[in-house]
C-alpha cells in the first residue's frame, strides 16, 4: 500500500450530508498535543450501530490486503484553525490515519502537509470537502494554515493499528 493515499469524492451525498449535519450537532472540547500546544477542538466517539456503516465504507475501500483495528478512542471531528504556528507530528500511537475533509473553504492552506525523511516539507494536500487521506500515521504532518489564507476547517479523524 502507499504510504498516502488521496480519494476526491469518498462519500455519496447521502453520507456526506449525515456526517456534515452532526458537525452542528455535538460539542467541541479544546484539543491539545502532548507539548501543551493547542491546535483546536474536538469531539471523540467510538464505533456503534449508528455509525458502523462509517467503519465499514473505509475498511471495504481502503484495507486492501491489510488487517486494521481501529482505535477506539482516536476517532473524533475536529475543528481547526491553526494560522499560528506549524505543528509537524506523528501519530506514533497508531499505524495508519483516516483523515476526512468535512466542511470549509476550499484552499491549499486549508489541507496537510507531509515531510520527506530530511524533515522537509515536500507534499502538500490541500483541503478539498469530501476529500480523504489515508496515510501512514509515522510520516511527519502538519496542517497548512500558518503558511497562508485558511479558514476554519471541520475534519473526521480515525486512527488504526496493524492486527
Amino acid at each position: 500500500m502507499k504510504d498516502i493515499v488521496v480519494v476526491d469524492d469518498f462519500f455519496n451525498e447521502k453520507e456526506l450530508n449525515i456526517l456534515v449535519s452532526n458537525l452542528n450537532k455535538i460539542n467541541f472540547g479544546h484539543a491539545q498535543n502532548t507539548k501543551g500546544d493547542k491546535y483546536g477542538f474536538g469531539h471523540s466517539f467510538k464505533e456503534n450501530k449508528e455509525n458502523k456503516w462509517l467503519f465499514d465504507k473505509i475498511k471495504r475501500n481502503l484495507f486492501k490486503g491489510i488487517n486494521l483495528k481501529t482505535i477506539s478512542n482516536e476517532c473524533s471531528f475536529r475543528l481547526r484553525h491553526n494560522s499560528e504556528k506549524m505543528l509537524p507530528h506523528q501519530d506514533d500511537f497508531s499505524d495508519y490515519a483516516f483523515l476526512a475533509y468535512l466542511k470549509g473553504k476550499e484552499l491549499m492552506y486549508n489541507g496537510t502537509g507531509f515531510y520527506n525523511d530530511d524533515t522537509n516539507l515536500d507534499r502538500y494536500v490541500g483541503f478539498k470537502e469530501n476529500r480523504i487521506i489515508f496515510y501512514n500515521s509515522l510520516i511527519f504532518h502538519s496542517d497548512l494554515q500558518s503558511l497562508g489564507e485558511s479558514s476554519p476547517r471541520y475534519t473526521l479523524n480515525i486512527f488504526y493499528k496493524n492486527e
